[in-house]
């Protein structure tokens, strides 16, 4: 007997249309403001091509919230190996559009109602590249520095630098800030 294959294979371009439509709809409306229908209807596919990929809008969200999914150094295993100052580098070009901060801010936005989706999003993007920084860290800071702590500092810091001084947020003067916060935290490459 012949096995039964799965279904038709999933069509990229349709996934793509879908993440698109998303995005845009996330960053025009919020999380509460937009919807599965209205997804589907941007992305010109039907409710149920979305929900073959995503069973919840939370689901397709957290999807969408993975902005440096396309961005090959923030990689948990390259960051691991990676000297800090290129990751810094990585992250303040991947801040400096207008895109990603109004994204982030959405998120920020979205955690008063949604904080499930946040933490989500917390388990399975931030801690595993926080974690893998924390080793790159590790060499330039003195034994028995908190590095749990200088990341918190410099989250804090890039966080509030994107957030609230957009003037300020081109990718070489975040780059510049957020090397001054490590070396003011006690870093030495």
């Amino acid at each position: 007997m012949a096995e039964r294959s799965a279904g038709r294979p999933r069509d990229p371009e349709a996934d793509n249309a879908i993440l698109t439509a998303a995005f845009e709809l996330f960053l025009e409306r919020g999380l509460d403001g937009t919807s599965i229908e209205q997804v589907a209807r941007r992305a010109g596919v039907t409710r149920a091509t979305v929900y073959r990929r995503f069973a919840t809008k939370e689901d397709l969200l957290l999807s969408v919230m993975e902005l440096p999914r396309g961005l090959p150094e923030l990689d948990p295993e390259r960051i691991a190996v990676t000297p800090v100052e290129d990751t810094v580098r990585a992250y303040a070009h991947m801040m400096s559009s207008s895109q990603a901060v109004l994204l982030l801010r959405r998120i920020i936005g979205a955690s008063a109602d949604h904080f499930g989706l946040v933490q989500r999003y917390w388990d399975l993007f931030i801690a595993p590249r926080r974690a893998a920084m924390q080793e790159a860290m590790r060499p330039g800071f003195p034994p028995g520095t908190d590095l749990s702590m200088v990341m918190d500092v410099l989250g804090g810091a890039f966080f509030y630098r994107a957030l609230t001084r957009p003037d300020l947020a081109d990718a070489a003067s975040l780059e510049a800030y957020l090397l001054a916060v490590l070396r003011q935290a006690g870093h030495r490459p």
